[in-house]
């Protein structure tokens, strides 16, 4: 059969008829009810006449559901209505009406409520955004509520399914059921998008409450279901293939994660533009990740990079980066058991794809050590495996923590990138286009070698303090509350930075003697459309209360009691590089040394971007058309002839970036790809924030990008921003009260900010809950309690 669509009465009672299982309904128009509102009640109740039995009024407008506009949640219902009592029932239907615009032929529907819901939810036949070819479902199979979708209450799941997909694919009993009844609505709505609300209750029975059309259909791309469905097949091959065993790594399979180890969803976004995507490789994730490591101790890696992007999208090979962990020397048969280990513990709990240090893989020895690990992975290796094991994660650990090791190392090649930093040629109107790129390509070889090589060493010195602090907090060395006092005691780049804002807003020191030192930084670290503080015009604009300096470093002593218990701890654990106070000095310069370092490489990046759009005006392109190319387009043309004019040989490529780009877009990825069978069903992974301090805010809240430009007053709100990169530290001299990130770790940068400053925070909240957070008008974040909720709902959406 096909049906056409009328008002959502109407369109329900047509699909009831052709067997649809719909709630019982009697509905009725405006005109009606004013002509003879009693015999309208008699009708109702009439038509439900159960002892008992509840309905819902709903909403039933000419003005809702059509192919212009759904005007969704606009206007009332109201549930839980007895139909016996006249006067609730008429108030219902008043109150329903009232919020109409007052046509005489808008209708109120009747129905019955359903009992015992197991699962309520709404699937969308294509995305709602671009209307790429995905049944998006989003469900709620805790709350027992029909509504807490559609109203937002709700802690709710989304599966994204390609609409090629076999049911034999799907797992889940619930999600077929869910795929039959959206498949028989296709063919009754043939070709039309759909929107449609559904609940099972608890014995299984589906049950259908509207379908409506996708309004938002008229503003896709008339291609977009080509985009994906050319190229899917692909990209299920390359993951099958990439994920395999391969020769000179340890493990049977791959993983795949936007979050794991250097996390490309925190620094440059899940669908990164291709300049921002190949800086990131280039100067990092290619050779410098696991040069850093080995250099520290850990297995000298094959020549593997960290990152690969499918369709356009980047993943850590997460396979690669726990290889990366083992010590050097490690037995084969001990290390293909670990690795095998540590993937399947992830498979079996992907809720940790965002704390894989602290929770899967073992990285450094520290004082809990042994009981975590035979927690983990009981039975895994045998007595002589593990003490094999044990003995060199112990010796690569002792040999990291000692004073003037590696650590003091990295930091003495972050000072030489900082004394060559003097030395560079400006970029201006006299350099030609060969000289640009020159200066462009040593800004980013020095980047390398001696800014992100360094860092990343530093980096891992940051992860092995905060393992450490964990372990004294869990041995009863230290309390939490004492460590969050200890981070922020150390002085760092952001506070010295926020003492200096405040100075130039209280006119004590000249502006172009802070933008002279803090202006490279940009929000979007790789991102050249992002502007750098040089440029924000508003930098300095409407700062609330600038003599307020909320952060002062206080010195942190350790008692004698603390004293005596961290050595105990350490002297039991086999760690004898450092003592308590030794440790305590090496943890703060790991820490701070984390900021330091990408503070001073920053700048080098920061001045190629700036140099890279300066090439840009040069040969007639504009920042965004460059943000398409990669970096090797660029840099090789200093090295190779083009056949043809410049201009027209890189918009050829801007327009290839630009096709690689909008697929990146279109596909709908997860968080985590464990096989081929994740590229067709993707479910969203419900993140757990990391929190930060103890600390209690209900506050407005004030969503900031990465393009903010204009001011905006930020005093006394929580902020919510989408990747925790530290060019938002320009945040923390606005009187926030509060942070929410929708990606990073708990040692990511923002993480340490906010420990720095004492906030609370919830950072890594994935999209759902970020989303949910960012679209209220206030919140309550609560890291004591390790909850968020909208502040109107009270709802715990942890």
């Amino acid at each position: 059969m096909s049906c056409e669509f009328g008002t959502k009465a109407e369109t329900l009672e047509v699909l009831k008829k052709a067997g649809f299982n719909i709630p019982s309904l009697y509905y009725f128009s405006l005109a009606e009810w004013d002509n003879n509102s009693n015999s309208t009640i008699e009708a109702i109740q009439h038509a439900f006449p159960g002892d008992g039995e509840l309905t819902i009024v709903r909403s039933s407008s000419l003005a809702e559901d059509n192919s212009k506009t759904s005007q969704a949640g606009a206007f009332k219902s109201i549930m839980n209505i007895n139909p016996k009592c006249k006067s609730e029932l008429r108030a219902a239907v008043e109150t329903v009406f009232a919020s109409y615009n007052g046509s005489s032929n808008d209708q109120v529907l009747i129905q019955s409520m359903v009992k015992n819901i197991g699962v309520s939810g709404v699937i969308m036949t294509r995305c709602l955004q671009d209307g790429s070819p995905y049944y998006v479902i989003n469900y709620d199979d805790e709350s027992g509520k029909t509504d807490s979708i559609t109203g937002g209450t709700g802690v709710s799941k989304t599966i994204y399914i390609y609409k090629g997909v076999e049911k034999k694919d799907f797992d889940s009993s619930r999600v077929r059921a869910m795929m039959n009844l959206v498949r028989k609505l296709e063919s009754v709505f043939s070709g039309v998008p759909l929107d449609i609300e559904f609940a099972i209750d608890k014995k299984q029975v589906m049950h259908l409450f509207q379908v409506r059309r996708i309004c938002t259909c008229q503003h896709w791309k008339p291609d977009v279901e080509n985009i994906v469905s050319d190229k899917i097949a692909f990209v299920e091959q390359f993951v099958s293939r990439y994920l395999k065993k391969r020769a000179g790594l340890f493990g049977e399979k791959s993983i795949l994660g936007v979050m794991p180890d250097w996390n490309p969803a925190e620094i440059i976004g899940i669908t990164p533009r291709p300049l921002a995507a190949s800086l990131y490789r280039e100067i990092i994730t290619r050779k410098n990740w696991s040069r850093a490591r080995e250099e520290m101790g850990y297995r000298k890696m094959p020549p593997e990079e960290l990152m690969i992007l499918v369709a356009g999208r980047p993943y850590i090979d997460i396979r690669n980066s726990f290889n990366s962990f083992l010590p050097e020397g490690l037995n084969s048969v001990t290390a293909e058991k670990i690795i095998n280990a540590w993937l399947d513990y992830l498979d079996r709990n992907p809720q940790y794809h965002d704390k894989v240090e602290f929770e899967v893989a073992t990285t450094i020895y520290d004082p809990c050590f042994e009981e975590d690990f035979k927690t983990r992975y009981p039975k895994l290796l045998s007595t002589e495996e593990f003490e094999s094991y044990k003995q060199k994660l112990l010796s690569l650990t002792n040999e990291n923590l000692l004073p003037g090791g590696t650590l003091q190392s990295a930091y003495n090649r972050i000072a030489t990138l900082v004394a060559t930093q003097k030395k560079y040629p400006d970029i201006d109107r006299s350099n030609s286009v060969f000289e640009v790129l020159a200066i462009v390509k040593q800004l980013l070889e020095d980047c390398s070698k001696f800014g992100t090589l360094p860092f990343s060493i530093i980096a891992r010195h940051g992860f092995i303090a905060e393992t450490f602090l964990r372990a004294i907090i869990r041995k009863k060395g230290l309390s939490k509350e004492r460590v969050n006092i200890f981070k922020r005691s150390i002085e760092t780049v952001s506070g010295e930075m926020s003492k200096n804002f405040r100075l130039v807003c209280a006119g004590k020191l000249g502006k172009d003697v802070f933008l002279e030192k803090y202006g490279h930084l940009r929000p979007g670290t790789y991102d050249i459309l992002s502007p750098r503080y040089l440029d924000r015009r508003d930098l300095f604009l409407d700062v609330p209360d600038i003599h307020n300096n909320n952060h002062l470093c206080q010195k942190f002593h350790l008692s004698q009691k603390e004293r005596d218990t961290i050595n105990k701890i350490f002297s039991e654990s086999g760690i004898t590089a450092v003592n308590a106070d030794q440790f305590m000095d090496y943890a703060g310069k790991a820490i701070a040394g984390r900021e330091y370092g990408k503070f001073v490489f920053t700048r080098n990046l920061s001045n190629a971007l700036e140099g890279i759009s300066y090439w840009g005006e040069l040969i007639g392109l504009d920042k965004h058309e460059i943000s398409f190319l990669n970096i090797s387009e660029i840099t090789d043309s200093l090295f190779s002839q083009l056949d043809g004019n410049i201009r027209e040989h890189f918009i050829a490529l801007v327009d290839k970036g630009k096709h690689q780009y909008e697929l990146a877009n279109s596909f709908k990825l997860s968080y985590l790809i464990r096989s081929s069978k994740d590229v067709y069903i993707v479910p969203q992974h419900r993140c757990t924030p990391n929190f930060i301090t103890t600390n209690k805010v209900e506050a407005p809240v004030v969503k900031v990008n990465t393009n903010y430009v204009e001011s905006q007053d930020l005093d006394g709100c929580v902020v919510c921003i989408e990747s925790a990169d530290p060019g938002y530290d320009w945040i923390f001299t606005r009187s926030i009260a509060g942070l929410v990130t929708k990606y990073g770790g708990t040692n990511s940068h923002m993480a340490i900010r906010c420990a720095e400053y004492g906030l609370p925070a919830a950072i890594g909240c994935g999209e759902l809950l970020f989303d949910k957070i960012s679209s209220a008008q206030k919140c309550t974040l609560d890291a004591g309690q390790q909850t968020l909720s909208p502040a109107s709902s009270g709802a715990d959406l942890s």
